[in-house]
């Protein structure tokens, strides 16, 4: 297992100006795949200079302050998730720090296969509605002892 698992200690950590009121701190960072995790901190008032384009998925998780993007602020335990090829402009007034996370996930092109629809299907919380049929008929739901654990 050896090199399969990292571990971070955020407060060994430097934090870097990355642009006047925004200061970073990366904590895993694979220039091949394009993943990375990086702690980010804004001064209050901040507010990014140009809108950012997402080319790989994107995971946001406000750890304090309010992050607010297309007019919604999101406070402490608030969960964002930006699909690739996605774009936002966010901003703070109060001043931020949040987790941010790049998957290395790329834009999906496609359709999804009927596999990839029944597993979305059977998720706890999805219902068979909330996504598209294109002709992929529902599986069965599992019973709930069947499905796999969900660790909060």
């Amino acid at each position: 297992m050896q090199g399969l698992i990292s571990y971070v200690d955020s407060s060994s950590v430097e934090w870097f100006q990355f642009r006047p009121g925004s200061r970073w701190k990366t904590l895993f960072v694979d220039p091949k795949t394009g993943q990375r995790a990086i702690l980010v901190q804004w001064d209050a008032g901040y507010r990014m200079g140009e809108v950012d384009h997402h080319d790989r998925d994107e995971i946001v998780y406000v750890l304090s302050g309010t992050f607010v993007q297309n007019g919604r602020p999101s406070r402490p335990g608030t969960y964002i998730h930006h699909r690739a090829g996605s774009r936002h402009q966010a901003s703070t007034p109060d001043g931020c720090t949040f987790l941010e996370i790049v998957t290395g996930q790329r834009a999906r092109q496609g359709r999804p296969t009927a596999k990839q629809l029944a597993w979305l299907r059977n998720l706890p919380g999805c219902t068979p509605n909330a996504l598209p049929d294109k002709g992929v008929a529902a599986p069965a739901r599992l019973a709930r002892s069947a499905r796999p654990a969900v660790h909060r």
